[in-house]
């Protein structure tokens, strides 16, 4: 961190002309006490809030320890890209003037299982302590750690022992973080109750079948609450025709100080119960309409249940490996009518090429023993390839041929260039 140093000595000396006996004055020193703060270069925060952040006030020590320290704490909150400081020295005082550069990006803050205040309380008392705090935090620097350490305080000023810990929130496949998740640790708060605040009597039966088994005893976690939302909730939702239904923010409150025990509250938008209309099928060459229609069990008529449509998809797809479609998806897609309360479902058949059979290999075991398999594998390389056959194989080869000391993995390995797999079945041998 660069820091820039300016000075300015002023000394008084006054002259008297002649005729008159010489007079003189007491030079006064150089003074350290603060009279001015200014912080500049940020489009974030204004010069007064900055200047409460340094940690100086007008009338203090301006020496360049203080400053270094102000410069410091500016520096370390990583809520800036550059911290720089200059200041002029006078017999009146010390006038102070940082210059700052905003950091580029801040990131959310999640408290995950904070129930003694709401959402609004906690941020309020977050930004008294921390006057750089509003709302986001940078991904470096000291300041999100800052906001777990208040959070002890916090709790610690309401006689509860706890610690808050940090963590960097990023998506499951890698990749940049989205946010912080602040979680207190140390501390039992089971949910001893759940409203589903929006659902009709029915579903609310439903859901809180579901949530006596997912939900209640459990320690409270916002992100817990919202994968049960998505994983446990909503396909209760999508198996009766709620194909829009969604969820909204859980809620979490504190029930019993002594217990810990709290309650949620889950709001729901179910929409329209759609009914199926009929089903259009496109891009499907290796199979006709009138075969793939016939593989789906729905209705017509009947409310549309999203998640058998999704299962019965994914049979079909395997059906699809059958042929040598390995690459093979079916994405559906609907139509609502609300007036009519219908749903028509497109489903878009992305069969891609169709793959042969190449190689077959036999590891781990002796070319003798390998033989006898080789003649029963019916695939000859050129062969549409079936993914379901080594399967089959496996199984049939088995009446004939004694497996049981062996552990036997199935590779497939496909050759996108050019479209072919080979198969290996790896023997392991099982320690009597």
């Amino acid at each position: 961190m660069a820091k820039q140093f300016s000075f300015i000595f002023a000394c008084v000396f006054l002259f008297v002309s002649s005729g008159a006996p010489a007079q003189s004055r007491k030079i006064t020193p150089n003074s350290d006490k603060i009279t001015e703060i200014r912080v500049l270069g940020s489009k974030r925060f204004q010069s007064s809030e900055l200047s409460s952040a340094t940690g100086l006030k007008i009338g203090g020590v301006g020496d360049d320890a203080a400053l270094k320290q102000a410069a410091d704490r500016l520096a370390e909150s990583g809520m800036f890209t550059t911290v720089t400081y200059s200041y002029v020295s006078s017999p009146q005082g010390t006038q102070v003037k940082f210059q700052v550069e905003d950091t580029d990006k801040l990131f959310a803050v999640h408290p995950d299982n904070f129930v003694w205040l709401s959402p609004e309380e906690l941020n309020n008392e977050l930004e008294k302590r921390e006057p750089l705090f509003r709302g986001g935090v940078p991904s470096a620097g000291e300041m999100y750690t800052r906001l777990a350490d208040d959070m002890t305080a916090i709790l610690a000023d309401r006689h509860i022992s706890a610690t808050v810990r940090a963590f960097p929130q990023a998506p499951q496949d890698g990749g940049a973080i989205l946010g912080f998740l602040y979680t207190v640790g140390g501390v039992n708060l089971p949910v001893r109750s759940i409203e589903f605040v929006g659902a009709s009597p029915e579903m609310n039966s439903v859901l809180q079948k579901v949530a006596a088994s997912t939900v209640i005893d459990a320690n409270y976690s916002l992100s817990k609450l919202r994968t049960n939302a998505d994983l446990d909730f909503l396909p209760q939702y999508r198996m009766r025709g709620f194909l829009q239904a969604k969820f909204g923010e859980p809620a979490g409150k504190l029930q019993d100080a002594t217990t810990g025990a709290v309650s949620v509250q889950l709001p729901v938008k179910e929409g329209l119960q759609y009914k199926l209309a009929g089903v259009q099928w496109s891009g499907n060459m290796a199979f006709s309409t009138s075969d793939l229609s016939k593989a789906l069990r729905l209705k017509i008529g009947q409310p549309l249940n999203q998640e058998e449509l999704e299962e019965e998809l994914g049979g079909i797809t395997r059906i699809y490996g059958t042929r040598g479609y390995l690459d093979a998806k079916l994405k559906p897609s609907f139509t609502f009518d609300d007036a009519g309360a219908n749903a028509m479902v497109h489903i878009e058949a992305q069969e891609g090429a169709q793959y042969h059979f190449g190689e077959l290999q036999f590891a781990n075991v002796s070319e003798s023993a390998a033989a006898p398999l080789r003649k029963f594998w019916k695939l000859r390389a050129g062969d549409v390839y079936d993914n379901s056959y080594s399967g089959t194989f496996i199984s049939q080869a088995g009446r004939t041929f004694d497996f049981s000391q062996f552990r036997i993995q199935v590779i497939e390995q496909a050759h996108r260039d050019t479209k072919t797999v080979d198969v290996v079945f790896h023997f392991t041998k099982i320690n009597p």
